[in-house]
């Protein structure tokens, strides 16, 4: 069970701030879910979904949430960092919390599975040089 970084009885407050921003969502016709960052028992960053206001697919509250805490941070290695959620992250927003380095994932409604979605498909063009090349040589930069 993830366990978040402080002591104390402020998980269904963080909740319910969440709930309040999920709230939001419902003026734009965007689907109700909201999310909360928190560090060291003080919110950081607050959002809600946007995906149908801002016409975009990345629109998420937690996508949201943890660009705002990135900004607040001035680092986008949010460690130290729970991540409150109405609903269960998808796939994207789960793989987001990951590079972002969020240690624990607080949720409260489980997420219904999309059986209808497809993988894109996808295929590599081989010995692009330049790709490779400018890759290797800005992580080489980086390791001197």
């Amino acid at each position: 069970m993830c366990v978040p970084f402080y002591l104390g009885d402020n998980m269904n407050k963080y909740m319910e701030i969440a709930l309040k921003e999920a709230q939001k969502s419902l003026k734009t016709n965007d689907v109700p879910v909201g999310a909360v960052i928190v560090e060291n028992d003080k919110i950081i960053a607050k959002a809600h979904n946007t995906r149908e206001k801002n016409c975009s697919i990345i629109g998420h509250a937690e996508i949201n949430a943890i660009e705002k805490a990135c900004k607040e941070k001035k680092t986008w290695h949010l460690d130290t960092c729970t991540l409150y959620v109405t609903l269960e992250p998808c796939q994207m927003c789960m793989e987001a919390a990951k590079q972002a380095r969020i240690k624990c994932i607080i949720y409260a409604a489980e997420q219904q599975k999309h059986p209808n979605l497809k993988e894109p498909q996808m295929t590599q063009i081989k010995n692009v040089e330049n790709s490779s090349n400018l890759l290797k040589q800005f992580f080489q930069s980086k390791r001197k």
